[in-house]
């Protein structure tokens, strides 16, 4: 309430339901229904103040749970893709051992093959992708080129060899394909 207010209208309120209260050496008066109203506002103030406490205190709580499961789900994200690696890792351990007793190396040999290819759809299976890479235009966003062949005018930037084979998963490049191209000389 203005101060100034408040002195001009000191005979709107009856004495009996005035309350006073000092406030910078000025007696202020105001009506016991005015009081019983501001006691009401900071009441509810009050609440709303509590309410705004506890709802902050919540989403810190609800953030740090958040934060912790984010933490626990990148520990553990790579789960699956390992127990269904096992029986892969597993194939292996027995061909190695059976590598060591062979007499008939072409059972060998096409027991290496059934793993390789039991790998190859694994990673397909995961969305992992080989790149295509002999006999296709050398592209410098998924090939690398570490060694250069002679080549006639029709070969020119084509990749002619293959040493390390380039993967994209879902799309996205993870490895490019280390590659011989062909170039012609100048």
């Amino acid at each position: 309430m203005n101060n100034k207010n408040t002195k001009n209208h000191k005979n709107d309120h009856a004495p009996a339901e005035a309350v006073q209260a000092e406030a910078k050496d000025e007696a202020i008066r105001i009506s016991a229904k005015e009081l019983e109203e501001l006691r009401a506002k900071s009441a509810e103030r009050d609440s709303y103040y509590d309410k705004y406490l506890r709802a902050h205190s919540e989403f810190e709580n609800a953030k740090k749970r958040m934060e912790k499961e984010r933490a626990d789900y990148i520990r553990y994200a790579n789960d699956s893709i390992v127990i269904e690696f096992l029986p892969i890792v597993d194939n292996l351990e027995i061909a190695e051992r059976h590598i060591k007793e062979a007499k008939d190396f072409q059972a060998v040999r096409n027991g290496v093959d059934m793993i390789h290819l039991q790998i190859q759809k694994y990673l397909k299976d995961i969305g992992v992708e080989r790149l295509k890479t002999v006999g296709v235009k050398f592209d410098p966003n998924i090939h690398e080129a570490v060694e250069v062949d002679d080549a006639s005018q029709e070969d020119d930037g084509t990749v002619v060899g293959e040493l390390k084979p380039g993967y994209a998963i879902n799309g996205r490049l993870i490895r490019p394909a280390s590659v011989r191209i062909a170039k012609k000389k100048e």
